[in-house]
């Protein structure tokens, strides 16, 4: 009963949030096609305050057990992406656009919206530090490759050197940059910075969700085989991968950490390009959706199948 309650606890929040949003955007209380004021808030300064302070506020010591944590968390992230990237390419013809949102979908999960309130209900609170990690490994290596290839493949001329400056000097990969910065430094931060990032970060996971349903509400459905190998890359093949990457590296707590952050569902991030960059994809849209209602099953599967690593 105890596990039942701590499931109910830790995912029935992040979905009815989530159904929230869906709602609204399906009763049209918001624009679900025009959320792009809301996506500021949220990507440009919500969670990337509440990324810093989670970083800066963390010791040293705290911050350097993180690097094996983000090893195992880039790994996972990048074998994903470039397997998936190479079927969708190779095997279903898709163009290097497509094929690229396609495996950010696959690869990238919603670690900023539902890993947070995931991870803080399982965990303790300092384990948020984990998902800033995670947040900053995507932003600085899976997001710039995607818009890397969006942009040459675009033919608009941006040279790589462009395109990368633009990609890591967004609020979302910064922020953490600055909150690791001044962790190893031990470099304190003002204590009216620190209680002002603190306030415009508390609504973060919230907002995040809210949009996530927004998002989802506006997608198109259309299922197919390949709807279903990517579904399955993200919900099911990631976290297993993530498993054995992580029970060798890692402790039995680690390690859960970090299944469950690979365990979320995929990141809009791949819709949200698509209609930036003008990339027309149902089939983005419809893995987004399928990947969040399948979590509910994965992700708890992952929380029973991982409480017994804790002796490890």
């Amino acid at each position: 009963m105890t596990q039942t309650m701590t499931i109910l606890a830790s995912l029935a929040p992040v979905f009815l949030v989530m159904a929230l949003g869906y709602s609204a955007g399906k009763t049209r209380e918001f624009d679900a096609h025009n959320t792009g004021s809301l996506n500021t808030l949220v990507m440009d300064f919500a969670l990337p305050a509440a990324l810093f302070t989670a970083m800066a506020q963390a010791s040293r010591s705290a911050m350097t057990n993180q690097a094996q944590l983000a090893l195992v968390l880039l790994a996972s992230m990048l074998i994903a992406y470039c397997v998936t990237y190479l079927v969708q390419s190779r095997w279903f013809g898709g163009d290097r656009r497509e094929s690229a949102l396609i495996a950010l979908t696959a690869s990238g999960p919603n670690v900023g919206s539902a890993g947070l309130p995931i991870v803080s209900a399982l965990f303790s609170q300092s384990a948020s530090i984990s998902v800033a990690v995670a947040v900053a490994v995507a932003a600085i290596v899976v997001t710039p490759l995607s818009l890397l290839i969006l942009e040459s493949a675009g033919g608009k001329g941006a040279n790589t050197v462009t395109v990368m400056k633009k990609a890591l000097l967004k609020p979302i990969v910064i922020a953490p940059v600055l909150g690791l910065l001044c962790s190893l430094t031990g470099l304190p931060i003002p204590p009216l910075l620190d209680s002002t990032l603190t306030l415009v970060g508390q609504g973060a996971s919230g907002t995040a969700l809210l949009l996530t349903g927004l998002v989802l509400s506006a997608q198109p459905v259309k299922l197919s085989a390949n709807v279903g190998l990517t579904v399955a890359v993200k919900n099911v093949i990631q976290p297993l991968l993530t498993a054995l990457l992580a029970l060798p590296l890692l402790d039995g707590a680690e390690a859960r950490v970090a299944v469950m952050l690979m365990a979320v569902p995929s990141g809009a991030f791949g819709v949200l390009f698509a209609v930036h960059y003008g990339v027309a994809s149902a089939q983005i849209g419809t893995m987004l959706i399928a990947s969040t209602l399948l979590s509910t099953v994965t992700l708890t599967a992952a929380i029973l199948l991982s409480a017994s690593w804790s002796w490890i």
